[in-house]
């Protein structure tokens, strides 16, 4: 019910593969790459729904227009809540040119979304190609394009798409507050633990 209401406020038809980018600093986090892979996908029935605040918004939603893709993007802006963006993708999406850990990875991967991440953010670690996800070159827009047709092929395939979504979520589940807290817990200990007799300061 929620997947199917929140398609249908984006305009997704039961047939399109919906991707989904939540970020803000769009130039940043590749949302540029994003539209280009879209264009470039030619007229796959693709669409793209950004969220996320960026002084210079207009721009990318010119991006797309000059790609003649502005029918298939559409920038929302900031959400409080994206929880029913991720209901309604089919995969997450973030060409990130820099990032340390964007949290917005771990909350896809938890609602069973396989993500497409740029490998130079500190998310790539956790992807595994194929399996939760794809890594992509953010310059490499034909390459990224050709990730998004393999995400739109697992999407549309049962099983395939049954075991990313699980895949997922078994990423995820490493990383929730309890675990996090223990891992830093364990790691202040190490720090403040005394060094072996003999060795070096």
């Amino acid at each position: 019910m929620l997947r199917a209401a929140a398609r249908a406020g984006l305009g997704a038809a039961a047939g399109d593969i919906l991707f989904v980018f939540v970020g803000s600093g769009f130039a940043r986090k590749g949302l540029d790459a994003a539209i280009g892979a879209l264009a470039a996908c030619g007229n796959a029935p693709y669409r793209l729904v950004a969220a996320g605040r960026d002084r210079d918004a207009a721009r990318f939603a010119a991006l797309a227009a000059a790609g003649g893709s502005a029918d298939r993007v559409r920038l929302l802006g900031g959400r409080d809540d994206v929880r029913p963006l991720y209901a309604a993708a089919d995969c997450f999406i973030l060409p990130t040119r820099y990032d340390p850990f964007p949290n917005t990875v771990l909350e896809a991967l938890a609602m069973g979304l396989p993500a497409i991440v740029g490998r130079r953010s500190g998310a790539a670690e956790i992807v595994q190609q194929g399996d939760n996800g794809w890594l992509c070159e953010p310059e490499d827009v034909a390459g990224l394009a050709q990730l998004m047709h393999a995400a739109a092929r697992v999407a549309a395939d049962e099983l395939r798409g049954a075991a990313a979504r699980a895949a997922a979520r078994s990423t995820a589940e490493g990383y929730g507050i309890d675990d996090m807290a223990r891992k830093l817990t364990d790691l202040y200990a190490a720090l403040a633990a005394p060094l072996p007799e003999g060795r070096p300061k």
